[in-house]
């Protein structure tokens, strides 16, 4: 069974569109085209956002943001996470 794409470019458009019966976010998509691969007929469509805030790592003040499309390669290259890379070496 072929599956639908949907892009929607904010995470507010992509959640609204998830209401649909059958839908389910693809982030990394492992688990989820996993699922499908393996016959799971209740995912037909897939909805995925490309807003760039998804994927942004912003350090200001003392605090870091890490979006949750960050990637591992991504915290263990940045300059101002070097407490993290080591760890983020093993997990990724």
């Amino acid at each position: 069974m072929a599956l639908a794409l949907q892009t929607f470019s904010t995470v507010k458009a992509a959640n609204a569109a998830l209401k649909a019966a059958g839908t389910r976010y693809l982030g990394g998509g492992t688990l989820v085209v996993r699922a499908a691969n393996e016959g799971d007929v209740s995912v037909s469509s897939l909805i995925r956002s490309t807003d760039p805030a998804l994927s942004a790592i912003t350090v200001s003040g003392g605090k870091v943001r890490i979006g949750a499309s960050v990637t591992m390669a991504a915290i263990a290259r940045h300059p101002d996470l070097s407490s993290l890379s080591q760890t983020a070496r093993a997990v990724g």
